[in-house]
């Protein structure tokens, strides 16, 4: 099993999200996009110019959080974005 950080990030807004997830496509098709991230509620997948990158893969959910975690606060976007903060797994 594999475990995968990924981020977002939302040129529309200048807002950069980091997910965890064993399969990250199916998360950002489906539940990111239809409301289902409380996070993200106010993100509009059709509209909002969004990119969608894989950051890395672990062995365990609790290494993958902290790494998406760790993304969450030290992660810097050329544009200044703001890092969307969240509570984790």
């Amino acid at each position: 099993m594999a475990f995968h950080v990924y981020r977002g990030v939302n040129h529309d807004l200048g807002e950069v999200y980091h997910g965890v997830s064993m399969q990250p496509r199916r998360r950002i098709d489906g539940s990111h996009c239809e409301g289902g991230t409380i996070a993200l509620s106010h993100w509009d997948c059709e509209n909002h110019d969004i990119d969608w990158r894989k950051v890395s893969t672990h062995r365990s959910q609790q290494v993958a959080s902290r790494n998406a975690h760790d993304h969450e606060q030290t992660y810097r976007h050329r544009n200044g974005y703001r890092n969307i903060r969240t509570s984790g797994i």
